[in-house]
């Protein structure tokens, strides 16, 4: 009788583990365009070019230009969200640049998992 309780208590211990597996990774951002202090002419499309993953599932993403502290600018009205599923997620999206702006912003993405948890990036732009 006492290794019938040995032995339930043992897997009630094993199931009560492995169904409580937590998401323990923050989502990741992984930017392919544009890069980091490139340059681009007023006028012309800015390509964007994006993959957000996570181990166990995407829940949004979030992608805008804003100052370097991630203000929105509205002069640049550039702002693209969304839900998504799954454990990865592309984004591509082409933006022509409008006149009358100023020559730096920062092009802001932050992606949430399933688990809320989520994860920031952002790139500086410079327009001619």
């Amino acid at each position: 009788m006492k290794n019938k309780i040995a032995l339930f208590a043992a897997v009630l211990s094993l199931l009560s583990l492995t169904a409580c597996k937590k998401d323990k990774e923050n989502p990741t951002i992984i930017i392919a365009e544009p890069i980091n202090h490139s340059e681009h002419s007023i006028g012309s499309e800015l390509h964007i070019e994006v993959s957000f993953e996570d181990d166990r599932e995407l829940k949004s993403y979030h992608i805008h230009i804003g100052n370097e502290a991630g203000d929105h600018m509205p002069e640049f009205d550039l702002k693209f969200e969304g839900d998504i599923t799954g454990k990865t997620y592309d984004f591509h999206e082409h933006f022509v640049i409008p006149t009358g702006i100023s020559s730096v912003y920062y092009l802001h993405f932050e992606v949430t998992n399933a688990e809320a948890k989520s994860s920031t990036d952002k790139v500086m732009l410079h327009f001619m």
